[in-house]
């Protein structure tokens, strides 16, 4: 006979509000003035709750943003390079949101706890995403990583510093001709 287990069940919807709260407490306080405490407080529900899920907030943020980066993942439309435009356009849209912030963090203070949490959730991640879309459309080349994570950098660069009012498709076209990609 097996041995159910005490108390309630886990309730994904706690998951869920403890990750959306998590993720605006840490766009709004960032990292370092981030508290499990906080976080319980501001999604209602026990810290207890908290810690029987995550053993820290190390490990809640983390959740939080692979969590936010499965969110923003959509489906296959069947066109490999439709696909790509719009995993460009995600992440450009992502920049002012958010992404910008952790990607300022990991270049400022590259050794902290938030840039190693912001480079193993979400943006390594993000480049494996990119990567795939991008041999998709040119193949697999020995070096699609480095041209995923090169037009990442100039498309992320280009929405948070760069601002020329060029215009979406126009920053589209040059982050596809730094990755290698023949624009239609």
């Amino acid at each position: 006979m097996q041995n159910s287990p005490r108390g309630r069940p886990r309730s994904s919807d706690i998951d869920r509000l403890a990750l959306e709260h998590a993720l605006g407490l840490l766009e709004e306080r960032g990292y370092d003035g981030l508290r499990m405490k906080d976080v319980a407080e501001s999604a209602g529900i026990g810290l207890g709750a908290l810690y029987r899920r995550w053993a820290g907030k190390k490990e809640l943020v983390m959740a939080a943003l692979r969590a936010d980066m499965a969110q923003h993942e959509e489906v296959e439309s069947g066109d490999p390079l439709a696909d790509l435009n719009a995993a460009l356009e995600r992440i450009a849209d992502a920049v002012p949101n958010g992404l910008g912030r952790l990607v300022a963090a990991c270049l400022s203070q590259p050794d902290s706890e938030l840039a190693r949490v912001a480079r193993e959730a979400k943006l390594a991640p993000m480049a494996d995403r990119l990567t795939a879309r991008l041999e998709k459309v040119i193949g697999p080349v020995p070096d699609a990583r480095q041209r995923a994570e090169s037009g990442l950098s100039y498309l992320i660069w280009s929405a948070a510093v760069a601002r020329d009012g060029s215009g979406a498709r126009s920053l589209r076209d040059q982050v596809l001709s730094i990755m290698g990609v023949s624009s239609p």
